[in-house]
């Protein structure tokens, strides 16, 4: 099966009309009704940044499928306890904590929006009124090990595939970038300023500049050296993608999605032996611990990552901080 696509993947959205139901494929977006669709995309749009877009409709989508909502009139007529109803839905579903207070958060802000206008009386999503769940401050995101990282890049061949995905698994390793920011990378980004990263549309703003390890670009420039004989160019422009699809279904050469990067990863990670549970943001969460762990200040490693606050630094940490309390080795033997 080829893995790779050229768009961000949705997620699915329940079918069946109870709100636990397991989703089966994206139904309930875009909403059919013209009134309806056109309610929400007012709200979806308002939203600054493209992930929150997508991952606003992903949630909006679940909320109108789980509740078999399909009119402006319905929509606007919800109660809290539905609203109740599909929160505790998600959590039968098995879905996160923190997934579950994302789709609440869409939910609460279109009524929010909807109610500033004067279209609701009252936000049936309040959070007063409907609770978000609790997220722990601890990162459940493992790490790899110096070794595994090892393992995980020596399942990259020579081939044009392989050049790619080894450079994009160093990329991702050691400039830290989240799968989305590795999406968007133009080749512009690796040339513009010298020895540095341009990552543009980040999550922190417009763009933010980070050093460039010597080792990425070079596996980057060894990977376009045989792409660009595969597409028959001359050379990579500044506005090419740097990670491009090589699926043989669809046009190759497109720019790589954030979730076929998510399954690059995975895939090389089962290749390597590796059995756990390992996405493309465990290679940023192991960039931050291999980092600290080798006497990077905690500051330079904030600023690497491009996090606003250093608690969220901390948290891909906290793991090797509790190994290395030495409580327990210090307390006397009972046998």
């Amino acid at each position: 099966m080829d893995l790779e696509k050229t768009s961000p993947a949705g997620t699915p959205a329940p079918s069946e009309a109870a709100p636990d139901a397991a989703p089966a494929g994206i139904h309930g977006w875009p909403p059919g009704e013209p009134a309806l669709r056109r309610m929400l995309e007012e709200y979806v749009e308002s939203q600054s940044r493209e992930n929150t877009r997508l991952a606003y409709r992903k949630a909006l989508g679940d909320y109108l499928s789980a509740l078999e909502i399909g009119s402006a009139e319905a929509f606007l007529a919800a109660e809290t306890p539905d609203v109740v109803r599909y929160r505790n839905g998600l959590q039968r579903r098995g879905l996160s904590n923190s997934t579950i207070n994302q789709r609440l958060a869409a939910v609460r802000g279109v009524y929010r929006r909807l109610l500033k206008l004067g279209r609701i009386e009252r936000n049936p999503a309040d959070p007063e009124l409907v609770e978000g769940l609790r997220v722990s401050t601890e990162s459940r995101t493992e790490g790899l090990t110096l070794e595994e990282v090892k393992k995980v890049l020596s399942t990259c061949d020579a081939t044009v595939r392989g050049l790619r995905d080894r450079a994009l698994l160093m990329t991702l390793y050691y400039e830290g970038l989240r799968r989305s920011e590795a999406s968007k990378l133009n080749w512009r980004d690796l040339t513009t300023r010298r020895g540095l990263l341009e990552i543009r549309d980040a999550k922190g703003g417009p763009y933010e500049t980070i050093r460039l390890r010597p080792e990425v670009r070079q596996a980057i420039e060894d990977y376009h050296r045989i792409l660009n004989l595969e597409l028959r160019r001359l050379d990579t422009r500044p506005e090419d993608p740097v990670f491009v699809s090589l699926s043989t279904v669809g046009e190759k050469g497109v720019r790589l999605a954030p979730s076929s990067i998510n399954e690059l990863v995975k895939a090389h990670a089962r290749a390597a032996g590796i059995r756990r549970r390992v996405h493309a943001h465990a290679l940023r969460h192991t960039a931050t611990t291999h980092a600290l762990a080798a006497g990077a200040p905690l500051h330079q490693v904030q600023r690497h990552l491009r996090h606003k606050d250093v608690r969220t630094t901390l948290r891909y940490d906290r793991d090797r901080e509790v190994r290395k309390n030495p409580i327990l080795d210090l307390m006397p033997p009972v046998e």
